[in-house]
């Protein structure tokens, strides 16, 4: 039987992120691990990267900045201090019984994403169908981008919260955009105590993961015993290790 997962962790970085989210999957968990991240610019299959990167990878080298290549979908974006990013843990054949449901699924986490939004005060949030993700009047307030392998979810979604810590959207053009604009929670006018807070307010509206089930009932799982114990689960799937490597492989 699985076990709700829910967890928070501050300036992690994305790979670490995505290999835990594979192991997790293995192990039988359903939830969300929930993170700001270090600064990292991720690109998914549909971008290009010689006209979606402004700058030089050198430059981004010297700055500390992580480039990425990864399976996602979708093209650049930015992650960074004062973002809150959220990989959810499941399987598309247990939730829908059909391993191909993604397109139910990722409208289905963006509903539960607006909802939380505009529960919190942002005004006229809303999706598009051109470019995935939430917008509002201001710009582009939340992004998504994920892949799926043998009905396992990698990757998941990024929420701007903090306006003063998103200058790195500059060094791209987010989601092949030129010029794109870009808010944030604060920019709307929201108030957040502290990026883990907001991860707590936000999981009940994400039904999609059971985040009211998980909010009340979560099984957080510590950092040094949990890695001991799922790094076995690689013996028995190679499927998770497999999509790190992978991405590790086409990293810049």
């Amino acid at each position: 039987m699985k076990s709700n997962y829910f967890e928070f962790r501050s300036g992690y970085a994305y790979e670490h992120a995505l290999r835990l989210q594979g192991l997790l999957g293995v192990e039988g968990y359903t939830g969300l691990l929930a993170f700001e991240p270090e600064e990292t610019i991720t690109f998914g299959r549909a971008a290009d990267e010689a006209s979606d990167l402004l700058v030089s990878p050198s430059f981004l080298n010297d700055r500390g900045i992580t480039l990425l290549s990864t399976d996602r979908g979708g093209k650049a974006t930015w992650h960074g201090p004062g973002q809150l990013v959220g990989f959810p843990i499941l399987n598309l054949k247990t939730l829908y019984g059909d391993a191909r449901a993604v397109k139910r699924f990722t409208e289905e986490l963006l509903l539960g994403l607006a909802h939380a939004c505009a529960v919190l005060g942002v005004r006229s949030v809303e999706t598009r169908s051109d470019f995935p993700g939430l917008w509002t009047t201001r710009g582009k307030l939340a992004s998504i981008g994920i892949t799926v392998k043998d009905g396992q979810i990698f990757h998941g979604f990024s929420l701007n919260v903090r306006q003063s810590t998103l200058a790195g959207f500059g060094l791209i053009h987010p989601c092949g955009i030129e010029n794109c604009p870009i808010t944030s929670l604060e920019q709307e006018g929201v108030n957040v105590e502290s990026i883990e807070a907001l991860s707590k307010q936000i999981l009940p509206y994400l039904s999609v993961v059971s985040g009211g089930e998980i909010s009340k009932n979560a099984r957080t799982v510590n950092h040094d015993v949990s890695m001991t114990n799922l790094v076995s689960a690689v013996s028995r799937s190679a499927m998770a290790i497999d999509h790190f490597r992978s991405n590790m492989e086409r990293r810049h």
